[in-house]
């Protein structure tokens, strides 16, 4: 193949993103840092990541570097696995569905460090779409922003075996955040601490529907659309 870069270009890219990884750690390390270096930090440094594997592209052909990290490395273990979960799915057995309900409790000291955290997902999950220039609303809409940055709801739970269904997320502005004792000890009820209390204040919703197939949720959209203009 031509090469689109030259060496130099190679080794500029690679200097450029040692410097940022270096950036990166010092902020990261300093717990006086402001929020905004933080975040700037980070910005820095996947920029010039990108432009590394753009480079390395470029030059060799070889795709990006960084895309699955968190990937199992291939080894002679792969086809025992790759078996063992083609075995599950061609058992024949009815598909068993399982509920995984949670609730956890954050404290937001800075609010509007959350919106700018926010801001950032949204620019970097809709990078080039005008959409990601649209400022972040509020505090449920930034929590949004984050989960949709990193693709799952539970990232644990991506795994071959679980194939995830319809679901849905809410946010609240509690005024009773659970304290340890609410959720250890005798006569605790858990399912019952996933009841939203009334005075909540609900500050997103999210519904995630799944479809068997394409024909199935462009027929859902068309209701959708049919009961909006009603």
């Amino acid at each position: 193949m031509s090469n689109a870069f030259s060496n130099e270009d190679v080794a500029a890219a690679a200097e450029v993103l040692a410097e940022s990884i270096r950036r990166h750690a010092a902020v990261m390390v300093d717990a006086d840092a402001p929020v905004r270096d933080a975040l700037a930090a980070i910005e820095g440094l996947r920029t010039s990541a990108r432009r590394y594997e753009e480079v390395i592209f470029g030059t060799s052909g070889w795709g990006p570097v960084f895309a699955d990290l968190d990937e199992d490395d291939f080894d002679e273990d792969d086809d025992e696995h790759d078996q063992l979960h083609e075995e599950i799915v061609t058992s024949g057995a009815p598909p068993m569905t399982v509920t995984v309900r949670a609730r956890y409790d954050y404290q937001i000291a800075d609010p509007d460090a959350l919106l700018q955290a926010g801001q950032l997902a949204r620019i970097r999950s809709w990078d080039g779409d005008p959409h990601g220039a649209e400022p972040v609303a509020g505090v449920g809409e930034a929590i949004y922003e984050l989960f949709h940055l990193a693709g799952s709801t539970f990232p644990a739970l991506e795994v071959p075996e679980l194939a995830p269904g319809s679901g849905f997320m809410t946010v609240h502005h509690t005024a009773a955040p659970l304290q340890p004792d609410d959720i250890v000890g005798p006569g605790v009820d858990l399912e019952e601490l996933l009841i939203s209390e009334e005075e909540d204040e609900l500050l997103y919703d999210l519904a995630e529907p799944r479809y068997a197939t394409r024909e199935e949720a462009e027929e859902a959209s068309r209701r959708l659309e049919t009961d909006d203009g009603v």
